[in-house]
């Protein structure tokens, strides 16, 4: 197997046990919880994966950003992170079949299903 390759099923594979609690959905669009899902470590980068349509750069950054997750409210924010994404990716899936497999991982680990 590829060694990066290896490493994308590793991350997919961590973030597949991460189980959320609550609901699926996140919280209401308070800008002040927006601000801190922004803030967290590797965020951006996770972002700007998402821009460059780097869907094996995306679920990597998501990786990274949920190992650096220490709290629950930074738990929280990262599903946020997580759900904004698959939200972001939803408008491209349609016509893009790598965009449409990351969706379907991140609904997955957005729902706990």
């Amino acid at each position: 197997m590829h060694p990066r390759k290896a490493i994308l099923l590793g991350v997919l594979v961590a973030m597949a046990l991460v189980v959320p609690t609550g609901c699926s959905k996140p919280p209401a669009e308070d800008p002040s919880v927006i601000k801190a899902v922004d803030s967290l470590p590797g965020s951006k980068e996770v972002w700007a994966a998402v821009d460059k349509k780097d869907y094996e750069g995306v679920m990597t950054a998501l990786g990274k950003v949920r190992e650096k997750v220490t709290t629950e409210e930074q738990n929280t924010q990262y599903m946020i992170l997580a759900y904004k994404v698959r939200e972001r990716l939803t408008e491209t899936a349609p016509n893009d079949p790598k965009a449409m497999e990351v969706v379907a991982l991140l609904r997955g680990l957005t729902t706990g299903r």
